[in-house]
C-alpha cells in the first residue's frame, strides 16, 4: 500500500523534454495539490483562476500541455477549449467535475485531446499529460494568419430574458429560478437554450443547435440534440409541468414559448 510520501516522489524523467503545464483551476486548494504534485513529477507549471489570467499567461508562458476546468469565474471554459484548440501550439486536457456525455464529447470534438473526472488520480494525470505531450511533438502547425480573438471574459454585454418562471442571464450565462436559485445547465445546454432565445420566437432546427451547442453537423439518425432538449425540459420543467417550455414544431425543430426581452444592461 502507498504511503502519502510515496506518492508525492517524482516520476522517472524520460528522455521526452520536460513539458511545461499551464493548470486553469479557480480552486486554489485543488490547484496547490495538484501543481505540488506535477512539480515533483518534474514538469514546469504556471497556475491562472480565470479565464483572463489563462489568456495572458498562454502567451507568456507558452505551455505545452494546458489543464482545463470548464467551471471558471469569467468566462465559458468551453470557449476558452475552442480558442485553445484553434491556436494549434498546445495539448488540452479537460480536468472538470462535470460527467455529462454530451460536455465531454462538445470538447472534445472541439479539440481537447483527452478528459479526466475531477477528482484526477494524480499519478494517472502525470502519465495522460506525458502521453498527450508525447503525440503533440510535430503535430502542432503555423498559426494561422488571422487568429480568432479570445473567448470574452469581463467585457460581455448582459441580456436578461424570462422564460416562464426561469430568469435567463446571457453575459453571466446564468438561468436561475422563481427563488432565485441557480438552475445548473451544461454549457452545451445552455448554448442550446440561448439559440432558442435569439431566434425570437421562430423555431430552430436541430441542424442548427448542433452546430451551436455540440459544433458539430447534425445527421438524421444523430439523437444527440433530442437528449439535449429533453434533459433541457426536465431541467426547465414549471412548477406543474403541465406546460413545456421548449416546444416541439413538426418538421421545423424547437421552439421557446412565452419568452419577455428585458432592456439589455
Amino acid at each position: 500500500m502507498h504511503t502519502l510520501n510515496d506518492l508525492m516522489q517524482p516520476e522517472t524523467q524520460t528522455a521526452l523534454t520536460t513539458p511545461r503545464v499551464l493548470l486553469i483551476e479557480d480552486n486554489e486548494a485543488v490547484a496547490e495539490t495538484m501543481l505540488r504534485f506535477l512539480e515533483r513529477s518534474g514538469m514546469r507549471t504556471a497556475w491562472a483562476q480565470t479565464g483572463a489570467q489563462a489568456i495572458s499567461l498562454k502567451r507568456t508562458f507558452t505551455p505545452d500541455v494546458v489543464l482545463v476546468d470548464l467551471e471558471l469565474p469569467d468566462t465559458s471554459g468551453v470557449s476558452l477549449v475552442a480558442w485553445l484548440s484553434h491556436e494549434q501550439d498546445c495539448g488540452i486536457i479537460i480536468v472538470s467535475g462535470r460527467s455529462e456525455e454530451s460536455e465531454r464529447i462538445v470538447t472534445l470534438e472541439l479539440g481537447a485531446d483527452d478528459y479526466i473526472a475531477k477528482p484526477p488520480r494524480l499519478r494517472e494525470l502525470v502519465a495522460r499529460i506525458r502521453a498527450v505531450h508525447r503525440r503533440a511533438q510535430g503535430r502542432f502547425t503555423a498559426h494561422p494568419a488571422t487568429p480568432p480573438a479570445p473567448p470574452p471574459a469581463a467585457a460581455r454585454t448582459t441580456q436578461i430574458v424570462q422564460a416562464g418562471d426561469y430568469r435567463v442571464d446571457t453575459g453571466r450565462r446564468l438561468v436561475t429560478d422563481a427563488s432565485g436559485a441557480p438552475v445548473p445547465l451544461t454549457a452545451a445546454e445552455f448554448t442550446a437554450l440561448q439559440a432558442l432565445i435569439e431566434a425570437n420566437g421562430q423555431p430552430v432546427s436541430r441542424e442548427q443547435l448542433s452546430e451551436a451547442a455540440l459544433r458539430r453537423p447534425w445527421r438524421p439518425e444523430d439523437r444527440s440534440i433530442d437528449q439535449l432538449i429533453f434533459s433541457l425540459r426536465r431541467k426547465l420543467a414549471d412548477a406543474d409541468r403541465a406546460q413545456r417550455l421548449i416546444q416541439s414544431v413538426r418538421g421545423a425543430g424547437y421552439v421557446l414559448a412565452g419568452t419577455v426581452e428585458a432592456t439589455p444592461t
